[in-house]
């Protein structure tokens, strides 16, 4: 009985640092700490018992994740710990519809062959279908794809 006892209050200890300090490890300890106890529960008392006490142990640890869950986040540690605020940014600049095939701009950017070309004032990343192209130098956009122009000298 106190082989039980013990190896669940180890699985919920394991589990309760599992929470704090993730990396799998203590967790699996944890869950062979359960089967360890069922199967000495099934033992000493019987199927139904293991199976109880598996279930039950399975449900604590479950509760204990969430109550730790709960309660670290409005503590000053776990304030570290948990993301809190949302980012609005984009990491690439949305690229032109369809009605800039055909327009003319100057190149911003050296293009060796990718760089960045101003159309109509709008800045946009651009390849360059003809290679190098110099800073300043007229171009025509002949396409677009995903996240950029696809462009030639004029």
């Amino acid at each position: 009985m106190i082989w039980i006892v013990g190896l669940i209050a180890a699985a919920f200890v394991c589990i309760f640092f599992e929470v704090i300090l993730p990396g799998g490890v203590l967790g699996i300890i944890a869950g062979i700490c359960i089967i360890a106890a069922t199967i000495f529960a099934i033992q000493d008392f019987g199927l139904m018992t293991g199976g109880l006490l598996f279930f039950a142990a399975v449900m604590g640890a479950f509760l204990l994740v969430l109550v730790e869950l709960k309660l670290l986040a409005n503590t000053k540690y776990g304030g570290k710990l948990f993301l809190r605020a949302s980012i609005d940014g984009h990491s690439n600049p949305p690229t032109a519809d369809e009605s800039i095939i055909g327009q003319t701009g100057k190149t911003l950017t050296r293009l060796n062959p990718s760089g960045m070309v101003s159309i109509n004032g709008q800045k946009y990343e651009a390849f360059s279908q003809d290679g190098y192209v110099d800073r300043g130098q007229a171009i025509t956009v002949l396409n677009r794809d995903n996240f950029r122009l696809i462009i030639q000298k004029t």
